[in-house]
């Protein structure tokens, strides 16, 4: 039995420039079964994916490694409208999980 994990994200600034950086955070946590609550999961590689609006796939952009408490952070240069979201493949003892997208538009 794996234990539960948990992915967020968020992009900003939104809306941004085309060629602008743009900052993705997160953070990946898992289930502790003494205290059933979650707590961040270091030093893991998640991936940073991208799909272009109008598009149904997301591809990996980068691979990132979890902070000391879970924490994720990057940046990345933007060039195009889309959605941001974390992968994480799961571990022999966690699960894997993908994150909600997070929509960001181009400035006009």
């Amino acid at each position: 039995m794996k234990r539960a994990s948990k992915l967020t994200t968020d992009a900003s600034p939104e809306p941004v420039a085309k060629g602008a950086k743009l900052t993705v955070t997160g953070k990946l946590s898992r289930a502790n079964w003494e205290d059933l609550a979650h707590h961040g999961f270091a030093g893991q590689q998640v991936k940073l994916q991208f799909k272009e609006a109008g598009t149904a796939h997301y591809s990996t952009v980068k691979t990132v490694k979890s902070g000391t408490h879970g924490n994720l952070s990057t940046k990345v240069t933007v060039t195009a409208a889309g959605s941001w979201r974390w992968y994480f493949p799961g571990t022999t003892t966690t699960a894997r999980i993908v994150s909600a997208g997070d929509a960001v538009g181009l400035k006009k």
